[in-house]
């Protein structure tokens, strides 16, 4: 067996990728007094699985404590299984857990999956790109005639997420120890975003975040604005909510469409 077919043995075991390789194993590697070949392979292969669940479970706290070790490890068993490790930074390795919990949702838990969610949108900003907000004056120094067709560029440490349960209450019992809430259907957007060393999230009413989307595609202010035509007042919403943003210091920069 050349190096490169006992490199990809040593791997396809170690993963435990499907498959039958104990005769392959048992030619390949040396056993000892106490254990055989298949069994060293296997502690490495237990080394490589704890690593994952402890990747896993820095990137979701709130998901672990809510499911206690066992049940956790169980889902990040299942769920490295059929999403393997591809990338050489293991902070990517949660990328799909809530299309995972998507796709086999917990019966008694349905809310999991935007609670995988919220938490995996807190650690992107955390390691997103740090760019210097964008003050409000920016918009106030532009002529009138520019105003409603200069686009906002958002900051990177910034993301709009839609979920399908009360993520927030979810997530804040968790955070302060309270008695844990039955998961509560309904649609709720939530804005996540990082100051300085901080993860903020709130909530967003469907306009603000059609809003945000809009200015996130590149569309000019006027479109941006256009959302908030269902409000009594528009233009003082429009005006009230983009405030916010740059206070927030979810712009990056302001930009002429021209």
């Amino acid at each position: 067996m050349t190096l490169a077919e006992t490199q990809a043995l040593f791997h396809a075991a170690v993963t435990r990728a499907d498959g039958d390789r104990s005769l392959e194993i048992q030619r390949c590697f040396t056993a000892s007094p106490e254990l055989t070949a298949a069994e060293r392979v296997e502690i490495y292969a237990d080394m490589y699985l704890w690593r994952l669940v402890d990747a896993l479970r820095e990137d979701y706290p709130k998901l672990a404590a809510l499911l206690g070790e066992e049940r956790f490890y169980s889902l990040a068993e299942a769920y490295v299984h059929e999403h393997p490790s591809s990338h050489h930074d293991l902070g990517r390795i949660g990328l799909c857990l809530p299309a995972f919990l998507r796709g086999h949702p917990d019966p008694g838990r349905p809310d999991l999956a935007d609670l995988a969610a919220l938490e995996w949108a807190r650690s992107e900003v955390f390691f997103e790109a740090e760019v210097d907000p964008a003050r409000q004056d920016a918009l106030a120094s532009l002529p009138p005639e520019q105003f409603l067709h200069v686009r906002l560029r958002l900051a990177p440490a910034l993301r709009v997420l839609a979920v399908e349960h009360d993520a927030l209450a979810l997530w804040r019992a968790l955070e302060h120890g309270d008695p844990v809430p039955p998961p509560a259907p309904g649609i709720q957007v939530i804005a996540v975003w990082r100051g300085e060393f901080d993860v903020f999230h709130t909530a967003l009413a469907l306009d603000e975040a059609t809003g945000l989307e809009s200015a996130a595609s590149g569309d000019p202010l006027a479109r941006v604005c256009a959302a908030f035509g269902g409000r009594e007042d528009a233009a003082h919403a429009a005006f009230s909510a983009i405030t916010s943003w740059f206070d927030e210091g979810w712009v990056a920069g302001v930009e002429s469409t021209r």
